[in-house]
């Protein structure tokens, strides 16, 4: 197979299995009791952090036992594990973990799965809000349905724009509305399902793992990923530095980036 078709129909099913699985276990123990704590960064972390990862990492790689691994928690982002020639699994277990930690729905367990340097595929799933984004070898996928981005919307007082929160939203130039909901991946997916949503754009910033599983399906729906300053997203860069995006990532739905940048320039 190709570099950019080194899955198969089982391959597809067995992570969209394995997401589920994770995601329904992930929302019982929401339901059912947290233990939170604190980071170093003094940023929120729940056990079921942990265990979300364990249980991904241990089924993929028992499925697959070439894959490596890069994950958020407990992860050393002074290694350098990717080449040009690796298979890597990119997992946040609990993308929104604040959120998830006072009992809201709007949380995601991402992962994305990287050839080399190159975004392939994409699995994000929010049981809370019961939607499942993935992609296969061409398309976009949310509950099972095609994807495709509408780069025509109008800009009007009902349009959306997501940011991250440490963004000073009262600078922003723009006649809709401007929201964020807690989850850099949830935000990013949702970016490709403009159609249903009027969400025009999404910018933030943060590590690999907040972003992998999402690039692929914002590819294979059509819409644009780039950083606001205008260069491309550069994932040797990003690794290179410590697994950080190395300026505000802006994933849009317009054939005008010098729109889109006009509108969050003035906040990053």
């Amino acid at each position: 197979m190709g570099k950019e078709n080194i899955f198969s129909e089982s391959d597809f099913v067995f992570f969209i299995g394995l997401i589920k699985k994770a995601g329904e276990k992930a929302l019982f123990l929401q339901k059912t009791g947290l233990d939170v704590q604190r980071k170093d960064d003094r940023t929120i972390v729940t056990d079921a952090d942990f265990l979300i990862q364990a249980l991904l990492i241990s089924e993929i790689s028992a499925q697959y036992p070439d894959f490596i691994f890069v994950h958020e928690e407990n992860f050393n982002t002074d290694e350098r594990l990717i080449t040009d020639e690796t298979i890597t699994v990119i997992i946040d277990p609990i993308d929104g973990t604040a959120m998830f930690s006072m009992h809201l729905p709007i949380w995601c367990i991402s992962i994305g799965i990287f050839k080399g340097f190159e975004p392939l595929y994409g699995f994000v799933y929010s049981p809370g809000s019961d939607m499942l984004f993935h992609t296969d070898n061409e398309n976009s996928y949310l509950n099972s349905n095609r994807l495709i981005v509408d780069k025509n919307i109008p800009i009007d007082s009902e349009t959306n724009i997501f940011c991250s929160s440490e963004m000073d939203f009262s600078r922003i130039k723009f006649p809709g509305k401007i929201r964020n909901l807690g989850s850099t991946a949830l935000h990013a997916c949702l970016t490709a399902d403009n159609k249903r949503n009027r969400l025009l754009a999404f910018t933030g910033k943060s590590f690999l793992w907040d972003w992998a599983g999402a690039i692929p399906v914002i590819r294979k729906a059509g819409g644009n990923i780039k950083y606001l300053n205008g260069a491309d997203i550069d994932i040797k860069g990003i690794i290179d530095n410590g697994y950080a995006l190395e300026d505000y990532a802006v994933i849009y739905n317009s054939d005008d980036f010098e729109l889109i940048k006009g509108i969050f320039n003035k906040i990053a």
